[in-house]
């Protein structure tokens, strides 16, 4: 049994009131005996017309009722439960042959079920699934009638007082601060993010993170105040302090920031059920006329991007050429997505026995440049960084398989990122055309060595599962990370690829020479072919040839091109 589960539930629970509705008595005091392990208050019903009396006296905020009773069935007590209060939580318990009934009370708004015989870790399970959101939404409730008490009772216009109000912490809010910073006067500001608040949300629960957030809103009030700044709340873990008053230098309001940055980080918070939490934070600084909002988040990211506590906006690199690069280069994504420009190219790799073998790149077809094919290296990383990377991926793997139909005696050789591995449906679609096709023993996936693997299990489930269909594997760009090696005994692919930047100098630098043979009679002694990439001469053949190299790839031996 999950205990941490249990204490979550108990957590919130304490003030949550529960009616257990059930008919038959051996089982309605079994249950409210395990409720009670949970719950501070837990009330029973004997059939639907006993609860749907004791809910008019008593509003319970959590109903759990069994579906087949007397008098009034678990269906037509629900239906009048969400007449009086569509919000209301219920949790049915019925077996599994009443589930077209369920079915339809889930449709108007039942919370959940749960099957008979009761299984505790699932009834655990959607308890805490429950009671997390009716803890949420009473939490949200007292803080939205404590401050509209608090600004009715305080305030002659109140209506526009309270639009310009954030609702959890009573704090002047984005609307509000964009008046004040609209109107061409220089304004000093602090941009203060709450460092991992997502953690607080996904752990624990939104009313937790809310009664935080309230927390630290007072705390930053009395630092407002004593170093005279108005306060702001801008989103859900961000606050701004602004002040009009110029400071005598920037070193001042650098040394405030530090002061309540410290402030901040001694501090420690009560949650409910839960003491002696803490938060750091994470500052953007800057004074401006203009653009005062866009400064500050510049410095913020900056800050975090280098894992500082805070940034000064004139210390900041003007990074505009960049961010206007990546609007560029996301256009350009968009547009070849929606006008099929993503293509592969395919470039030879040369066996020991002339065999051909060939490497399937990506490229865009640059349609305001006469069909300029595009190098990912002007492109990619941004692909990756926003969202399209998948798309364009799976465009260039499934043409690679649609030429492998059309011409049944090509082997190609394709890249796949740790994105890719992870990409449960894009997996799912190639293996399907490689089981319908039989194209397993045509194919090698090249996995990208310089990819960060954050979990070796995915990589090695996703070479166990193609293996079975006949795909070999290469490691691709060996020698360019710390623990290939490893990877070689973790992995256990078919080939290595020795990475580019290793043969271009093997040549010239003898130490480079060493550790490519090196790499060369090891991976034989392992039984795993070597591939060179980057073969650009003859030299370099040659030399390449002399210390048993079993492939070569470059552009001695072939360019990329769209036609084999």
């Amino acid at each position: 049994m999950d205990l941490n589960l249990i204490k979550q539930i108990r957590l919130f629970g304490s003030s949550i009131t529960v009616l257990y509705v059930e008919d038959e008595e051996s089982i309605r005091k079994q249950v409210r005996k395990t409720l009670l392990n949970l719950f501070d208050s837990v009330d029973v019903a004997i059939d639907g017309v006993d609860a749907l009396r004791m809910h008019k006296e008593k509003h319970y905020d959590l109903i759990i009722t069994d579906l087949k009773m007397p008098n009034m069935d678990g269906v037509e007590l629900c239906k009048k439960l969400v007449e009086i209060n569509k919000d209301q939580y219920i949790v049915l318990i019925s077996a599994h042959k009443e589930s077209d009934e369920v079915l339809k009370l889930l449709n108007i708004g039942v919370s959940g079920f749960l099957l008979k015989p009761i299984d505790m870790p699932i009834m655990l399970e959607k308890l805490h699934s429950v009671v997390k959101n009716i803890y949420a939404n009473k939490m949200m409730k007292y803080h939205y009638e404590q401050i509209e008490k608090d600004i009715l009772q305080n305030t002659a216009s109140s209506q526009e007082e309270l639009e310009n109000r954030d609702s959890l912490t009573s704090l002047y809010n984005q609307k509000y601060l964009l008046k004040i910073i609209n109107n061409d006067v220089m304004k000093w500001a602090i941009l203060i993010n709450i460092n991992d608040f997502k953690l607080i949300n996904d752990y624990y629960s939104y009313a937790h993170g809310n009664h935080l957030l309230f927390q630290i809103a007072e705390l930053l009030r009395e630092e407002a105040k004593e170093h005279g700044y108005g306060l702001f709340r801008l989103s859900n873990d961000e606050f701004i302090l602004l002040r009009d008053e110029a400071p005598s230098s920037c070193e001042e309001i650098k040394e405030e920031a530090i002061q309540i940055s410290r402030t901040l980080d001694k501090r420690r918070y009560t949650l409910i059920g839960v003491d002696n939490i803490s938060v750091g934070v994470t500052m953007g600084i800057a004074n401006s006329e203009h653009h005062l909002l866009e400064n500050l988040h510049r410095s913020l990211i900056h800050a975090k991007r280098y894992g500082l506590r805070y940034a000064l906006h004139r210390d900041v690199p003007d990074d505009r050429d960049s961010v206007k690069n990546i609007i560029e280069v996301k256009e350009l994504l968009k547009n070849s997505i929606e006008k099929d420009l993503i293509i592969p190219v395919y470039q030879p790799i040369v066996m020991k026995d002339k065999k051909f073998k060939y490497e399937v790149l990506m490229r865009i077809r640059n349609s305001l440049e006469g069909g300029e094919l595009l190098s990912p290296a002007l492109f990619l990383e941004i692909a990756k960084n926003h969202s399209y990377y998948n798309e364009i991926s799976q465009m260039v793997i499934f043409k690679a398989i649609d030429k492998m139909l059309a011409d049944k005696d090509v082997v190609f050789s394709i890249n796949f990122s740790y994105a890719d591995m992870k990409n449960k449906q894009l997996l799912q679609k190639l293996e399907d055309s490689i089981v319908k096709n039989a194209l397993g023993d045509r194919l090698v996936f090249e996995i990208v060595e310089s990819d960060q693997l954050d979990n070796i299990a995915i990589v090695q489930g996703f070479i166990a599962r193609f293996k079975e269909f006949g795909v070999q594997i290469a490691i691709d760009d060996f020698g360019s990370g710390y623990s290939n090696f490893a990877h070689i005994f973790l992995l256990k692919p078919d080939f290595i690829k020795i990475d580019a930047s290793l043969i271009k100098e093997m040549l010239n630098n003898s130490d480079m020479h060493i550790f490519v043979e090196t790499i060369i009679t090891f991976a034989h002694k392992l039984g795993v072919e070597v591939v060179a990439e980057h073969v650009s001469s003859k030299e370099l053949y040659d030399a390449l040839f002399e210390l048993g190299i079993d492939a070569m790839q470059g552009y001695y031996l072939g360019y990329p091109s769209e036609i084999i």
